[in-house]
């Protein structure tokens, strides 16, 4: 099959196929770490997928070697806006605007969890911090044997507002685990505890997500919508996006104590590092 490209714009690029429309993370140089732009340029492509009625279902995958290693942290440090460098993260240190601005950054995450099209994660690689909280609100994900998946900044970092919703997705004592040691959790064992569909050899994850979504493509768009919402209704019920939207007030307390506003900002780093 031959997708039609689309666009691209600020390390995203865009292309479609029949009903399915792919949005790829292209900042491979850099495991496809996210800046302020890109996340801000994800949210509106995804908006613009869901109001363009040609649109079915939507894809999100990374380009090279990994799904995406997470915040690009380095962002976060640069104060001279004058050069070429990515724009920086809000300022940390003011817990009241800090607070603010993560109420805003899960409020964006759960539209896409909200979003009456169907979407589905393609993870190959790292796929770290913030990336997590973008795997989680997908309601399908597929990874390659490669994928590894981890919040290892919460051990100096940052703490993702939303946890990915592991603590309803994995269980309690395996989330504080994670957190606790940082470790990477291989695609065998994301399978094993929900967080993935399905695992598949890295050479035939493309071709496995793209019948998957032509498949799902094929159904009526209102229909999906329905089943969508009355599936997450049941998640809903247990307080899990309640909790998520707690994670804020955390997020920003855990700053209070990071390691976050001791980074060289001359030297590049994401949530991988």
């Amino acid at each position: 099959m031959t997708r039609t490209p689309i666009g691209a714009a600020h390390h995203l690029c865009f292309e479609q196929y029949e009903r399915v429309r792919y949005i790829t993370l292209d900042r491979p140089d850099k495991l496809n770490a996210i800046t302020p732009e890109m996340e801000d340029q994800f949210h509106s492509s995804v908006d613009e997928a869901l109001g363009d009625e040609g649109v079915g279902v939507i894809v999100i995958s990374g380009r090279g070697r990994a799904f995406s290693s997470g915040a690009d942290l380095a962002a976060g440090q640069r104060t001279d806006k004058s050069n070429d460098g990515p724009e920086p993260w809000p300022d940390t240190h003011d817990a009241g605007s800090d607070l603010q601005n993560n109420r805003g950054r899960v409020e964006r995450w759960l539209k896409l969890w909200s979003a009456p099209k169907p979407t589905i994660a393609q993870v190959h690689g790292y796929c770290l911090g913030m990336a997590n909280e973008l795997v989680a609100c997908c309601d399908l994900v597929v990874c390659g044997e490669s994928a590894r998946f981890g919040m290892p900044e919460a051990r100096q970092f940052g703490l993702p507002p939303t946890l990915a919703l592991w603590p309803a997705r994995i269980g309690l004592q395996r989330t504080k685990e994670m957190l606790f040691t940082g470790r990477l959790m291989d695609a065998a064992e994301a399978e094993a505890v929900g967080i993935a569909n399905a695992v598949v050899p890295d050479a035939e994850l493309t071709d496995h997500v793209d019948a998957l979504a032509r498949e799902i493509a094929q159904s009526d768009p209102q229909r999906l919508a329905v089943c969508k919402a009355a599936a997450n209704a049941w998640y809903e019920e247990t307080g899990a996006l309640t909790a998520a939207r707690r994670g804020a007030e955390f997020h920003a307390l855990y700053h209070q104590f990071s390691e976050w506003g001791n980074l060289d900002p001359t030297e590049p780093r994401s949530e991988e590092s």
